[in-house]
């Protein structure tokens, strides 16, 4: 089961924040997700983990909602 980190209401950069956080505790092959409702969180967060060996989805759950998960390869 993959970690929910609710980021809803953080202002800029603490979703990114959270989930550097987040993927320094992770293993390979594990997962986290995140909720937010910045627009600029999926690409802030695909630029930061740019070089990182990862898979990030991003789908809009609702209107002004995402959800952001991070799979660390």
């Amino acid at each position: 089961m993959s970690k929910k980190i609710d980021c809803l209401g953080d202002f800029c950069p603490l979703p990114l924040l959270k989930a550097e956080q987040e993927y320094k505790k992770i293993k390979n092959g594990e997962e986290f997700t995140l909720i937010t409702d910045l627009s600029c969180a999926t690409s802030n967060i695909r630029s930061a983990f740019k070089d990182e060996k990862c898979i990030i989805e991003d789908e809009e759950e609702m209107p002004g909602i995402w959800k952001i998960t991070i799979k660390k390869l």
